[in-house]
């Protein structure tokens, strides 16, 4: 599980809070989504779940680009 410490790790190694958050997030987004589709059997909406995916990962994209410290 060495790269998931990396993954959560700023350049000076030390565990950043909003790189926790972001994965978690994501985390929580793919499984709600796949909660939905296959375990309750709803019909997958690629264009509802790419625009929700698009707009996480923009705003993850913000956090680390208003953020200069990385």
């Amino acid at each position: 599980m060495n790269w998931l410490k990396q993954l959560m790790a700023d350049a000076h190694g030390i565990a950043d809070d909003g790189r926790v958050a972001a994965f978690l997030t994501v985390l929580g987004f793919i499984a709600c989504a796949f909660y939905s589709v296959a375990l309750k059997g709803h019909p997958f909406d690629a264009q509802a779940y790419g625009i929700g995916a698009g707009a996480l990962f923009a705003g993850i994209g913000a956090l680390f680009g208003l953020r200069k410290d990385n």
